[in-house]
C-alpha cells in the first residue's frame, strides 16, 4: 500500500513539474535597455515561428519580433506593428523614422480592426540582427510616444529550437564555460 502511496506521489509530482514547466515564462518591468538579452534569447533558443511579445506596462501598446529564420550563422527576424487605435495616430511618423534609420519597411493591407500592418525584416549574424533590433525598438518607442523609459512584459511563444540549444550547450562545456 505505501508503494502505491509512494507511486503515486512521484507520479503526480512529476505530472506538476511538466506542467509547470510547459507554462509560458514571464517576465515583468523589463526596461527597454533590457529588452537586448529577450532578443538574444529569441536568436539561441527559438525555432522558425518563435516570437517574443513585449507588452507596454501602463499603457497600451505592444513591441514584437518572430523568428523567421535560423541557419548556421545567420539570423531572420520580423518586426510587426499593426495600425489600431494605439498606434493609429503615429503609424505614419513610425513609418517615416524607420525609413530615415535604412530599415527596408513594407506596409501591407489589414484586416478586421487592423487596416494596415507594418513588416520589417532583419537579417544578418547575431549581434548584427539584436543591434539592429535594438535600434528599431529605440524608434518604434520613440515616434509612439513612450518616453526614453518604458518597461515592458515581455513573453515568449513558439517553438523551441532543442537540437540547436543542445549543440550550444554542449559547446560551452566543452570551453569549460
Amino acid at each position: 500500500m505505501r508503494l502505491v502511496l509512494f507511486s503515486f506521489i512521484v507520479v503526480a509530482l512529476l505530472a506538476g513539474l511538466w506542467w509547470w514547466g510547459k507554462r509560458p515564462r514571464i517576465y515583468r518591468n523589463v526596461p527597454l535597455n533590457g529588452l537586448r538579452r529577450f532578443i538574444w534569447s529569441l536568436l539561441a533558443q527559438m525555432a522558425s515561428g518563435g516570437f517574443l511579445v513585449a507588452d507596454r506596462r501602463g499603457g497600451v501598446g505592444f513591441l514584437q519580433l518572430a523568428l523567421r529564420s535560423v541557419s548556421a550563422d545567420s539570423y531572420a527576424i520580423e518586426f510587426g506593428l499593426p495600425e489600431i487605435d494605439w498606434s493609429a495616430p503615429h503609424f505614419e511618423a513610425v513609418h517615416a523614422a524607420l525609413v530615415r534609420q535604412h530599415f527596408e519597411v513594407a506596409v501591407e493591407q489589414g484586416s478586421g480592426q487592423v487596416s494596415q500592418f507594418m513588416r520589417v525584416t532583419i537579417s544578418g549574424h547575431s549581434e548584427e540582427v539584436i543591434g539592429r533590433a535594438m535600434t528599431l525598438f529605440e524608434v518604434v518607442a520613440d515616434t509612439l510616444g513612450w518616453g526614453t523609459s518604458p518597461t515592458f512584459t515581455v513573453r515568449f511563444g513558439g517553438p523551441l529550437d532543442v537540437p540547436r540549444i543542445r549543440a550550444q550547450l554542449a559547446a560551452a562545456r566543452g570551453r569549460g564555460a
